[in-house]
């Protein structure tokens, strides 16, 4: 079931809180639980994704507002979870619970304290047609064995170096030590999704999803390699998901995009690569698939105009003589029909 999303306003929370006790009656035991998250030592970052877990199962999950505030609403009588797994912040798992025979709303205070800061390192670089959303490395260290972190940076170092066949076995033997070692996992099946063995990288990331189901970036993986094979109902659940974690995310709007282009869905296609590109200006990818979906549309001055953009910004793209070609024929054929 995919999880939902309820950003109440603040007008709305004060309505359920000073609800009359005639309409908390006709509610029929149906409550929800609200929340506010403070930070320690420091002013509040903005939105925070909040999941509600009931049983071990995220059964909901919403962004804060930008003051911290957040809710989730038609929730029976249970003690439920209210989790955070934000790379900002120390992990939050805090028991709430609901008694609708008591009162249909169950507040939660949640003090988050920052993460100290860590060095981030460079990821492998992926071929064209793999997918290059990997885990950020900065965070395992801490969280995982010796041994489990030693084959996992191995696997990162053959990939540098394309070495795709040894680094699987890098990956297989870091999860190997550690079972639960999200970020192997995920690598494991980039290095299978380069290598188009699909069925391989579907189990991988739906593994990452499984352990760390607040991290967008496995949905994102999901999207792209259901995106690979036609699958488009699948992708377009996925690349929703991702979103919803990671909403400024400039791969998950290049999926969006590419989407959108191959459902016959023009006008959004290229608003969610118009987006993608404010996002990361460097997704030269984004200016291809622009490109296509112009002359998909007969739009062939567009097509010339954003070919000129890409290859001014991307002269030595592997793309870059494909992209010259076809921009000298556009060229041509429009001194062609130019009137004299």
């Amino acid at each position: 079931m995919p999880c939902t999303r309820r950003n109440l306003s603040l007008a709305y929370l004060l309505f359920l809180l000073v609800a009359s006790p005639a309409l908390r009656a006709q509610q029929g035991g149906v409550g929800s639980v609200i929340g506010e998250l403070h930070l320690s030592r420091s002013d509040f970052p903005g939105r925070v994704l909040v999941d509600l877990q009931l049983r071990g199962a995220t059964i909901a999950s919403a962004y804060s507002d930008d003051q911290g505030k957040f809710g989730f609403t038609g929730l029976g009588s249970n003690p439920y979870h209210v989790v955070i797994q934000d790379e900002r912040f120390y992990p939050v798992d805090q028991v709430v619970v609901l008694d609708t025979s008591i009162s249909v709303i169950s507040m939660a205070q949640i003090i988050l304290t920052t993460r100290e800061p860590v060095k981030k390192e460079l990821l492998p670089h992926y071929d064209h047609g793999s997918n290059p959303y990997l885990i950020d490395p900065s965070e395992y260290r801490r969280h995982f064995p010796k041994n489990a972190v030693k084959e996992f940076d191995r696997g990162v170092g053959a990939d540098k170096n394309q070495k795709r066949d040894e680094a699987i076995l890098h990956y297989q033997k870091s999860i190997s030590v550690a079972p639960d070692f999200y970020p192997a996992h995920n690598n494991l099946g980039s290095a299978f999704l380069a290598r188009s063995q699909f069925p391989q990288a579907q189990e991988q990331f739906e593994k990452v999803i499984q352990i760390n189901p607040s991290d967008a970036a496995a949905y994102f993986n999901l999207a792209n390699l259901y995106l690979l094979q036609n699958q488009y109902q699948q992708a377009g659940e996925r690349v929703e998901q991702g979103l919803r974690r990671e909403p400024e995310s400039g791969f998950g709007h290049f999926l969006q995009g590419s989407l959108y282009s191959r459902t016959g869905r023009p006008h959004e296609a290229e608003s969610a690569l118009r987006r993608c590109l404010e996002l990361n200006p460097h997704m030269s990818q984004a200016h291809l698939a622009l490109v296509n979906l112009y002359l998909q549309q007969q739009r062939s001055a567009d097509a010339a105009f954003e070919l000129r953009i890409f290859l001014k910004a991307f002269p030595d793209d592997p793309f870059a003589p494909r992209a010259r070609q076809v921009l000298q024929k556009l060229e041509v054929s429009h001194a062609v029909s130019k009137p004299q």
